[in-house]
């Protein structure tokens, strides 16, 4: 099969993987049948990428050794051809952002580029762009350095222990307990956000990392924002399923506050399985209300961080965590428990589409994008929620 015809086969297998997540079920993710059908499909999309980036390299070598030696281009066995060292991804790079730019592209760059097979249309972004915005996410976020973050291009189904089982005291020879561990799963998916960035034509004539920089930013701001706030109350619906919504409840305190005792009995609720990397989560108005507290000696139960060690209460971590709600009637302001069971997943399948006419009164051009993830608590008995009654 030649470069061309593989590259046209990839871009009809992106066009499926991405038919059958836009057709699965918007509660329930994909199917086990359709998860068979896309890890199939995507394997030989994998295995088909690597054999273009061999051909790819071998058709630089031909070329290179179908020079003439007195070309100028390679004296002193160097090129003046800065395309000869471009690989698809590089080629795909410049593309796409020529055709954000609205720029003409050559036949090579066209091919290139590798549509989605969303109704609405749209481009795949570069795998440097959605690294890019990855990366900011990771930065600007409250939960992901706690919780357990995976990038995949499938939808994953993690089994869970819901029963470890028991040993027995055998005698010798003696007979063995039966004790099987119940074994649950669950599916992380691969729900969708998105916004569209307004950039000014006068920003289209700036080069392709100023756009790109400007693009990234906008775009990881808002997407922070979505996946914080989803990751701590999303219904999952259509969005992950936020840490608050699958924890047990600790304890309810008796009126709208808290009191020490309340705190410390909170806390007594979590297991010591997972007491060793607990954290305390809540935002900066709760964290006001804490910082009152005494003991039973009349000294503070919270102690002031030093040195880039965070503070603590009762000897416990805490992570201030803006997305967690306000001491209120019905709220959960606390959350305490090893967040590393919170499950994260990233996709790097990322789509852009300009939008010319849009905001064309304006002098700006439109990108509508979006980038696909999910989360869920997969044990609940793993993080504690402190729930305030209803008055």
């Amino acid at each position: 099969m030649t470069l061309e015809q593989l590259r046209a086969l990839q871009a009809k297998r992106f066009k499926q993987l991405q038919a059958i997540l836009d057709g699965a079920d918007s509660e329930k993710g994909l199917t086990h049948e359709e998860s068979q059908r896309y890890d199939s499909i995507e394997e030989e999309y994998e295995r088909d990428e690597k054999q273009i980036k061999r051909l790819e390299r071998a058709s630089k070598r031909n070329s290179y050794m179908n020079q003439e030696t007195t070309n100028p281009a390679y004296e002193n066995g160097t090129s003046n051809d800065n395309n000869d060292d471009e690989d698809s991804s590089d080629i795909g790079k410049r593309a796409f952002w020529k055709m954000a730019r609205n720029e003409a592209l050559t036949p090579e760059e066209s091919r290139a580029l590798v549509t989605t097979n969303d109704s609405k249309g749209g481009y795949l972004v570069p795998e440097t762009f959605a690294d890019t915005i990855i990366q900011k996410t990771t930065e600007k976020s409250y939960i992901r350095d706690l919780a357990t973050v995976t990038l995949s291009s499938h939808t994953e189904n993690i089994p869970v222990e819901g029963d470890d089982g028991e040993n027995g005291w055998i005698d010798e020879e003696g007979t063995y307990p039966e004790s099987d561990p119940t074994i649950g799963n669950v599916q992380l998916s691969a729900w969708k956000t998105g916004r569209i960035v307004k950039v000014t034509d006068e920003a289209l004539e700036d080069s392709v990392p100023a756009i790109e920089g400007y693009v990234a930013m906008k775009f990881s701001k808002s997407t922070t924002k979505a996946e914080e706030a989803a990751f701590i109350s999303g219904d999952g619906t259509k969005k992950p399923k936020g840490v608050l919504v699958t924890a047990e409840t600790g304890l309810t305190t008796a009126t709208i506050g808290i009191s020490g005792d309340e705190m410390i009995d909170f806390m007594a609720s979590l297991d010591e399985d997972y007491e060793g990397n607990a954290w305390l989560m809540m935002n900066k108005n709760t964290r006001a209300k804490l910082r009152k507290l005494k003991g039973s000696d009349g000294q503070y139960l919270w102690v002031q961080g030093f040195n880039g060690n965070p503070d603590t209460f009762d000897n416990k971590p805490i992570r201030i965590n803006k997305y967690m709600p306000d001491i209120a009637a019905n709220t959960t302001p606390i959350a305490y428990g090893d967040f590393s069971y919170y499950h994260i997943k990233d996709r790097k399948v990322m789509t852009l589409k300009r939008l010319n006419e849009k905001y064309a009164d304006t002098g700006h051009v439109g990108f509508r994008i979006d980038k696909r993830v999910d989360g869920k608590l997969v044990l609940p008995e793993a993080v504690k929620k402190l729930k305030m009654p209803a008055s």
